[in-house]
């Protein structure tokens, strides 16, 4: 495979979130319990399995909140689910992280750290927090665990830039997602900090030593070691 063929991959695989969680999971990545549903007759023995309603029910594609829906009880998630599932969707049944209280957030990764971060915050009944679902943003500044895993989830998913979205668990961090193709006004609006300038000079460093070969590329670079 070419590098862009490589490159497509991992993108098509963050977009996925079926796939992407599984990835993640693998490698003892804090994720919300997660199930996912093919045939009517697993619904029940899902929500059961992620914990009991509340669940958050998902598509397996989407972005700025579409496709991402609260339901209170087993009996509005059954019909939920029964509704996509008449529509040719396959949905994933999620645990509702209550302690996170219609927060989470942002880290904005670029190489081997987090460069920006924001907490973004639902307004009135709504449980998303997407600010194209009407959430406020503040800026925040993650501990070593929060910075370490969002970092830790992008290399996981092959990806040298992304944003990283996690929930704030009673247990530590866990991801809800990790997105290829992260937009910058609202985090730079948010943090005032020039994100694309950092991207910017995380891509000619990669193409500022020709002569040096991988050994000592890796030695240079944090989260990797040369066996």
């Amino acid at each position: 495979m070419s590098s862009a063929q490589i490159a497509d991959w991992w993108i098509s695989n963050s977009r996925d979130k079926l796939r992407s969680l599984q990835i993640l999971s693998r490698h003892q990545i804090g994720i919300p319990q997660t199930t996912f549903v093919r045939d009517k007759k697993d619904v029940l023995p899902a929500i059961e399995r992620v914990g009991g309603a509340p669940v958050v029910i998902k598509l397996l594609e989407g972005t700025q909140g579409i496709g991402v829906l609260l339901a209170e009880t087993v009996q509005s998630a059954e019909a939920i689910i029964e509704l996509l599932q008449n529509q040719k969707q396959n949905v994933l049944i999620q645990k509702f992280v209550a302690e996170s209280k219609g927060k989470d957030i942002r880290a904005f990764v670029v190489g081997d750290r987090v460069v920006a971060a924001m907490r973004r915050v639902a307004q009135g009944q709504e449980f998303r927090s997407n600010v194209h679902r009407g959430g406020s943003t503040e800026q925040v500044q993650l501990d070593d665990v929060y910075c370490e895993t969002a970092v830790r989830a992008a290399q996981l998913m092959g990806l040298r830039v992304a944003g990283v979205d996690l929930l704030e668990g009673k247990d530590g961090p866990l991801i809800m997602e990790v997105n290829s193709s992260p937009g910058l006004e609202v985090i730079e609006r948010c943090t005032q900090l020039d994100v694309a300038g950092s991207i910017v000079d995380y891509m000619a460093a990669q193409v500022n030593f020709p002569e040096i070969d991988l050994r000592q590329r890796l030695t240079v670079s944090q989260g990797y070691g040369v066996t």
